[in-house]
């Protein structure tokens, strides 16, 4: 005999609390950063200091730090609005997807895009998180080819469709009136693609259907042994 009690949840609305909560959380990271970005733009806007001079110098050994801190300084408001934006939307799907992975998956690409940037780019500072999105995005297309897991080649598809044309970015040539760093850019798309290498393994896989009787028992011991 069952007893049926309205207070409790069935495994739907358990698994839908699930998907909101993951939901939230997979926005709450790059909402966090993102914030951080506004509180040092708005510090910069107040205090005397350029906070430019933080940014990353190439081969200057007193601009080490700004591997940290790089990425966290703008230019102005278009700069980290831009910026911004994006880093929600593509920080959303890094997170979303890999869980607790994306953490050490962001900052993998975070220090190797300023460092490779700091042994490469040209003389003068750089300073944005364009970046992390450049790594990120680029993270995503790269596990999308790789894995051919559909949730990921689908956020990849449409993460094309919105931001396709930031590989612009890597030519400086279109942006004469604009001092682009296009040698973060690429060190952050280059950094992207190695940790989409790196982490194959990691968050979301391609399922594996059994096309037989036989396949699936071995499919089923497979399951039993790991």
């Amino acid at each position: 005999m069952y007893i049926y009690e309205k207070t409790m949840n069935s495994p739907i609305q358990s698994s839908k609390k699930e998907e909101k909560w993951e939901i939230i959380t997979a926005f709450a990271y790059p909402l966090a950063f993102v914030s951080l970005l506004w509180i040092v733009y708005f510090i910069g806007n107040v205090i005397e200091f350029d906070l430019s001079l933080l940014g990353i110098h190439h081969l200057d050994v007193k601009s080490l730090t700004g591997i940290l801190t790089a990425p966290l300084i703008h230019l102005d408001f278009e700069h980290i609005f831009n910026n911004s934006i994006s880093f929600l939307v593509i920080g959303f799907g890094l997170y979303f997807l890999y869980k607790r992975r994306a953490i050490p998956i962001f900052f993998f690409i975070y220090i190797t895009s300023g460092l490779w940037g700091w042994f490469l780019a040209r003389s003068g500072y750089h300073i944005g998180a364009s970046g992390l999105v450049y790594g990120m995005f680029f993270f995503l297309i790269t596990s999308a080819l790789i894995k051919r897991e559909k949730r990921t080649m689908a956020f990849a598809l449409l993460i094309t469709f919105l931001y396709g044309a930031i590989v612009w970015g890597f030519f400086p040539v279109f942006f004469p009136e604009k001092n682009i760093s296009w040698e973060i850019h690429t060190t952050g798309a280059i950094s992207g693609i190695v940790a989409a290498v790196y982490f194959k393994n990691d968050g979301p896989q391609k399922d594996f259907f059994p096309d037989d009787d036989e396949e699936e028992d071995e499919y089923e011991e497979k399951l039993l042994v790991e």
